[in-house]
């Protein structure tokens, strides 16, 4: 009788010996990576550049500054409150977010403004630029219902002379059209968009300027 009881204590515990290892190694088991990765993408000019728009234009982009919470990090941030920034840990960019957004601004900004060359920063001192355009990135995040915003600082310079032309603070956001890190991106993306339609209006204006010079009193 000990014997039987005994024998169906061990039996019991071998069961349970297995049971519990059993879910050892799935817990050890590898576990699939939950993170999914984002690129902003340039969007479509939202006035087609003319026949003849800046033809032969020759613009400098950059330095393009983001602040570090920002460039730093791969995580995408969202805008927990005024003071307070969180980290997606799922949501991630494919490349350094800099990097991705100036490739993407100097992409809207040449399919808007037509025949012109974008040189990205740093650039040789002996390649010709006629604009030089330097941007401080203050923020670039999602809130926390997955809008977007953007607020940045960019100046116009004389490419020769680097004499500031123009000077704009831009504060842009937009509506995510759903939930999900995919939709924050495009509304990301469509903030870079905006900015890169502000740059071209204030690019063309200058160019009307020189096109059409200011008459000095006495001119006929």
């Amino acid at each position: 009788m000990i014997n039987s009881l005994a024998r169906g204590a061990a039996a019991g515990a071998f069961v349970i010996g297995l049971v519990i290892l059993a879910g050892c190694s799935s817990l050890l088991a590898p576990q699939p990576d939950p993170s999914k990765f984002f690129v902003l993408s340039a969007t479509a000019p939202s006035t087609p550049p003319p026949a003849n728009a800046a033809g032969g234009l020759s613009i400098g982009l950059g330095p393009v500054r983001l602040p570090s919470y920002l460039s730093g990090r791969d995580e995408i941030a969202t805008r927990a409150a005024p003071n307070r920034i969180e980290y997606s840990a799922t949501d991630r960019w494919a490349e350094p977010v800099d990097t991705n957004f100036s490739r993407v601004l100097g992409k809207d900004i040449s399919d808007s403004l037509g025949n012109v060359q974008i040189v990205t920063y740093p650039w040789f001192r002996s390649t010709p630029i006629d604009y030089k355009i330097e941007i401080d990135v203050e923020r670039f995040e999602r809130a926390q219902n997955g809008d977007s915003e953007l607020s940045a600082h960019w100046t116009i310079k004389d490419g020769k002379s680097d004499k500031i032309l123009l000077a704009q603070q831009s504060d842009i956001h937009h509506g995510a059209q759903a939930k999900g890190g995919e939709a924050s991106v495009a509304a990301l993306s469509a903030d870079v968009g905006d900015l890169g339609d502000q740059i071209v209006t204030a690019v063309r204006g200058l160019q009307e300027e020189n096109s059409h010079p200011a008459r000095r009193p006495g001119d006929n």
